[in-house]
């Protein structure tokens, strides 16, 4: 029986682990970190298998160097799955063109001999927040 406190922080480890190798273009890690049947799915809906992926990160045509992955949220952990949620911002190049990123996104981790492995990742635009000009009376009414 596995600890689930200990897998939710390797899951956290592994996590940054992951994001440093994505800024850093480093596909080895990714190869090891990622499961054959890896499925990525990006902000624009548009999704990519492991090599698919691998193939862009190591053409440089998908570079993530400006981008901040902040602490997961939440890490869940359930037998050999393990799901973490957490924020993407910064700025991704894809051929060269940059796109501003403010994003939610939920990372699925199975275990498999013995070892976590990423087989699946989603990323969710974060809607700006409009004010209207009731919440900006509101809002100076609570700061007096």
């Amino acid at each position: 029986m596995s600890d689930v406190r200990a897998d939710a922080d390797t899951i956290r480890a592994l996590e940054q682990q992951r994001f440093c190798a994505m800024r850093d273009s480093d596909v080895d890690v990714l190869d090891a970190l990622y499961t054959d049947e890896m499925l990525y799915t990006h902000s624009n809906a548009t999704r990519d298998t492991k090599a698919s992926l691998l193939a862009k990160i190591r053409n440089q045509e998908l570079r993530c160097t400006d981008v901040i992955h902040y602490p997961e949220d939440d890490v869940v952990v359930i037998g050999d799955t393990a799901v973490a949620a957490g924020q993407v911002i910064g700025t991704v190049y894809v051929n060269g063109a940059p796109f501003k990123q403010c994003n939610r996104a939920l990372a699925v981790w199975t275990r498999q001999c013995g070892r976590w492995r990423m087989i699946a990742y989603q990323s969710t635009p974060i809607p700006p927040v409009e004010v209207g000009p009731d919440q900006h009376d509101q809002s100076r009414r609570n700061t007096t």
